[in-house]
């Protein structure tokens, strides 16, 4: 457990990484909780370990991600701060009184934006937004547009290599849905959803495997826009297909998907198999490795993990990743058998077999 100084909290990351690997808080944090004020009614944006949602006392949060809505749930309770409220999707009417945002920049800026839009369309003009991020993290570029389109804009100083920006009236619209085709599937996603514009190369390299999955319960763990399950799903009709994910944007997109192209298949929102009870044949999965900007593997681990406890008996998990991540002893710690299925210059497929 890390020591927040600044507010005087205890935080915890989730799923759990080691304090020197990355904390539940960053300088963009610290400057967000040192200038603002932390009682004014506040909207809450891309709050990855609720350090934010502990600091400011009357708040709504606002969270694409299952695993970061559970993340700020403990740390509340580990502060014995009051649980607030959190919501996945903004629909008017937002509770009445909200005079400020406040936005951990995220990596993709067509997310960005469309926040912004979306903010700017229920919250009064009067609304202050608060941008935070490393600066390291934040072109020169994304400043001039969001300078471009706000009636207010003020760069604060940069301290501790953090940047704060403050807009009043962003002009941004809500972003549209992208896409593109995959054989016989018309595939759209909502901004911020995984692979969004084109075919990602590691689920294009795992999709000729899937043709060995004919029957069963199947899950698509870590679905995105529901590429590997509706491909599933469309070529063996007699599967069950489940497909999970973190992002509430990302199950958005694969219900849309599977509805367009008339496959019926159970689409879920939860942190890694929370959402999933049943024990499936077959679980396929295109992990992810980034958690922001950093470089991270426990959230694969923990899909791994659960993954071994849900299969079925002789159930099997394939995977798809990137040569270089460190994957093959946490599998056969957890498998009873680990194959490599295909493997070149950049990625690497696992078959993985739980016990009888």
């Amino acid at each position: 457990m890390a020591y927040w100084q600044t507010t005087g909290l205890q935080l915890e990351c989730y799923p759990s990484v080691p304090e020197h690997v990355a904390r539940p808080w960053d300088a963009a944090d610290d400057y967000l909780a040192e200038q603002l004020d932390l009682d004014a009614p506040t909207l809450l944006i891309n709050d990855r370990y609720g350090s934010l949602a502990c600091a400011f006392h009357n708040h709504i949060s606002w969270t694409d991600s299952a695993c970061a809505a559970e993340a700020r749930r403990q740390n509340l309770e580990r502060n014995a701060r009051p649980a607030g409220s959190v919501v996945h999707q903004l629909t008017a009417p937002l509770p009445e009184g909200i005079i400020q945002v406040v936005i951990k920049i995220p990596k993709n800026f067509e997310q960005l934006k469309d926040w912004l839009g979306q903010c700017h369309a229920l919250l009064p003009d009067t609304t202050r937004y608060y941008l935070a991020g490393m600066a390291k993290h934040i072109p020169v570029n994304w400043l001039q547009t969001l300078e471009a389109n706000s009636s207010h804009y003020q760069q604060f100083r940069i301290v501790r290599k953090a940047r704060l920006i403050s807009l009043k009236q962003p002009a941004f619209d809500a972003q549209p849905e992208l896409g593109y085709r995959y054989q016989q599937l018309q595939l759209q996603s909502l901004p911020g959803v995984f692979s969004r514009k084109k075919l990602d190369i590691g689920s294009q390299v795992l999709l000729p495997h899937l043709s060995q999955i004919r029957s069963g319960l199947v899950c698509d763990l870590g679905c995105g826009n529901g590429l590997l399950g509706l491909s599933i799903k469309q070529q063996a009709p007699q599967t069950r297909v489940i497909l999970t994910d973190d992002s509430y944007a990302a199950v958005l997109s694969a219900r849309n998907n599977a509805s367009s192209n008339q496959l019926e298949v159970d689409v879920r929102h939860g942190d890694a198999l929370a959402a999933i009870n049943e024990r499936p044949d077959w679980i396929v999965c295109n992990p992810p490795y980034h958690d922001g900007h950093k470089e991270l593997t426990n959230t694969a681990v923990t899909m791994f993990r659960q993954s071994a406890q849900q299969l079925a008996s002789g159930g099997k998990m394939m995977i798809v990743a990137n040569r270089h991540l460190p994957y093959s002893a946490p599998l056969k710690r957890l498998f009873r058998s680990v194959n490599v299925l295909h493997q070149d210059s950049r990625f690497i497929i696992y078959l993985c077999a739980k016990p009888n």
